[in-house]
């Protein structure tokens, strides 16, 4: 009973020895034949003493790690709601009119984030749709009755769902009136 206890004894002894050897692992450093600086856990083997030097390390980082994050949920990791999407119109401004003549003026919007591959830009005249689904951002509107008119660009992904609306604006065309 006495030799099992000494053996188990001398088995933690030489367990907890070999644990603490890696910490008491020596580093030279020294400049070989060739002029390169050499980094080792072993000296070199010409034994060059005076040109070699044990580096002593610090103690290894302590810092507890950073907390753990929650898991994203799964509507957050869709990137098509993840994103931002705005459209605006740039031209004409809210308030403009349209001076005398065939009702002929210019539309552009500003899609952020830009248009991706497979969006489409629709515009609306009070309400209605007026041209076919397109990937700029310009519109040349020709032959606009006189009036008052609403004007809003949609953005659609491939499915035609509406991403954004900007906000509307309104513009005044002003044309001849026959009576």
């Amino acid at each position: 009973m006495i030799k099992i206890a000494n053996g188990l004894v001398i088995a933690i002894f030489a367990i907890a020895v070999l644990n603490i050897l890696p910490l008491r692992a020596e580093i030279f450093k020294y400049t070989d034949k060739n002029g390169n600086t050499v980094f080792s856990d072993k000296p070199p083997v010409d034994n060059r003493s005076e040109r070699v030097l044990e580096i002593e390390l610090g103690p290894t980082n302590l810092s507890e790690p950073p907390p753990k994050l929650p898991t994203p949920s799964p509507e957050a990791t869709n990137s098509e709601a993840a994103v931002k999407y705005t459209t605006s119109i740039t031209s004409p401004d809210d308030g403009t009119t349209v001076p005398m003549g065939p009702g002929d003026f210019l539309v552009t919007a500003l899609f952020s984030p830009p248009l991706a591959a497979g969006d489409l830009a629709v515009i609306k005249l009070d309400g209605e749709i007026i041209a076919p689904p397109q990937r700029r951002n310009s519109w040349q509107l020709r032959n606009i009755f006189r009036g008052e008119h609403k004007i809003t660009i949609e953005r659609q992904n491939a499915e035609s769902d509406v991403l954004s609306t900007s906000p509307p604006i309104t513009v005044y065309v002003l044309r001849p009136s026959i009576r």
